[in-house]
């Protein structure tokens, strides 16, 4: 066949490669849609049309030479107009503004056709140089990603894209006109298609890790919290068979025991027996309220907003001081709180707790001081209620945040077991932990640690 010299059969093989590299393009466009690979596979899908036409358009001529290359205008811009459209997309470059692009694009290049026709410059160099430096472009924002995802293959996209500045040069210099020219930049298109298109069965198999790796938290999370729930259920079952059980049992015995003294005439005595009755009765009230809010800490949804630290302190003094009295509640001092990201039902109700738990543990020291105290620490703050009350074993105080275990062996100090519990549950349900600090006697810190955000 007239016309046809190496540079179109280079044309024409890259033509190949262009149609099976906008084929894979197509088959992960619905995988994932943010990147840009619809833009990246008619990019490909134009170049295969204009190369794998190189014999037609090499051996047209006469009157539709100016079609001819008019066409080859029109395909050589758009496809340069989609790929630099599709590249910002798949790097993440913001904001992406196609038709913004594509109008600049075009822009760019018509100003080299009235510069070819005006000045006496070559014309295979222009167009191809103005080429080049868009495919430099295209290895910075690939270099740009680089740096954000190293493990995403960038860095090959970046190499594969860079050589086609250099190899269209190394063409020109080695005298190539502009036809042969055009052909020959077909090669170094194909190479930066193929480029990112292996970048992007890199990122792709990066996205399976990371979803591997985040199944395999997910699924530690709910192994930890299976093993919580039977724990939990483990210490319901203890409690209510023995705790729950025994009060209801002494409740009942002190109701037959208070009718009997009625039916004699007893009312001291009936008196008496009734207001232990009572006493049994708001255990029993309290042992259900801790239970309904262990249940709504675990299972309640979580809306996090700014909150400032001091008001929901505040707002906990307030509620606690209908219980201990607002004498025992002015022994709570605030340090420099800050604004934390948090639900705000939730924090209030962790703070309660350990608010409560410290006022109750320090109702018989002499002088009881409660600090309430923040750090920042590891993009976060920890938040400190410090007392100087009766302390606890520190070797036991991770005993501390299990459902219904007590300490206090006296009986000196009322409660369910449960408040810290839910303490624990709310702050690791926020990304947050929990943990504590004293000795017998010498008093208690409990440290929540909340992440910024």
């Amino acid at each position: 066949m007239e016309g046809l010299d190496l540079s179109i059969a280079f044309a024409v093989t890259a033509g190949l490669v262009h149609a099976f590299i906008a084929t894979v393009f197509l088959r992960f466009r619905r995988t994932q849609p943010r990147w840009g690979l619809g833009w990246l596979a008619g990019a490909f899908g134009l170049a295969a049309v204009l190369n794998l036409g190189a014999v037609v358009f090499a051996q047209a001529g006469g009157q539709i030479s100016t079609f001819i290359g008019l066409m080859q205008l029109v395909l050589g811009v758009s496809t340069v107009c989609a790929i630099v459209v599709g590249v910002r997309c798949y790097t993440g470059a913001s904001p992406v503004r196609a038709g913004l692009t594509t109008l600049l694009v075009w822009v760019i290049y018509l100003s080299t056709v009235l510069a070819r026709l005006v000045l006496p410059v070559d014309p295979g160099l222009v167009g191809n140089g103005i080429t080049a430096v868009v495919f430099s472009y295209l290895c910075w924002r690939f270099l740009v990603a680089h740096r954000a995802e190293p493990d995403a293959g960038h860095g090959i996209a970046a190499a594969m894209v860079g050589l086609y500045p250099p190899l269209v040069l190394a063409g020109w210099w080695w005298g190539l006109d502009q036809y042969q020219l055009r052909h020959w930049s077909a090669v170094p298109f194909s190479l930066a298609g193929l480029g990112v298109m292996s970048a992007t069965m890199g990122r792709l198999r990066a996205d399976v890790l990371r979803l591997n790796a985040t199944l395999e938290e997910r699924v530690t999370q709910r192994t930890q919290a299976l093993q919580d729930m039977l724990s939990s259920l483990e210490s319901f079952s203890s409690m209510v068979s023995h705790d729950v059980k025994g009060t209801l049992g002494g409740i009942s015995g002190l109701s037959r025991v208070a009718i009997d003294a009625l039916q004699q005439g007893d009312t001291a005595k009936a008196r008496r027996l009734f207001e232990s009755i009572g006493r049994e009765s708001d255990n029993m009230v309290e042992v259900v309220s801790d239970l309904l809010m262990l249940a709504r800490a675990s299972q309640s949804d979580i809306h996090k907003k700014p909150i400032s630290l001091a008001e929901v302190v505040h707002e906990a003094r307030q509620a606690l001081s209908l219980q201990y009295g607002e004498t025992m509640c002015q022994c709570i001092h605030l340090g420099d709180l800050p604004t934390v990201a948090a639900d705000p039902g939730l924090l209030r109700q962790v703070l309660v707790n350990l608010l409560s738990n410290a006022l109750k543990f320090s109702r018989d020291a002499q002088h009881p001081v409660i600090q309430v105290s923040s750090q920042p620490l590891a993009s976060g703050h920890v938040i400190t209620v410090q007392d100087n009350g009766a302390g606890f074993d520190p070797e036991k105080a991770q005993a501390l945040f299990q459902p219904f275990q007590r300490l206090d062996a006296s009986g000196r100090f009322e409660g369910s077991g449960v408040g810290l519990t839910i303490v624990r549950r709310i702050v690791e349900r926020h990304g947050g932990r929990v943990w504590a600090e004293g000795r017998v006697g010498q008093g208690a810190s409990f440290h929540v640690w909340l992440p910024t955000a």
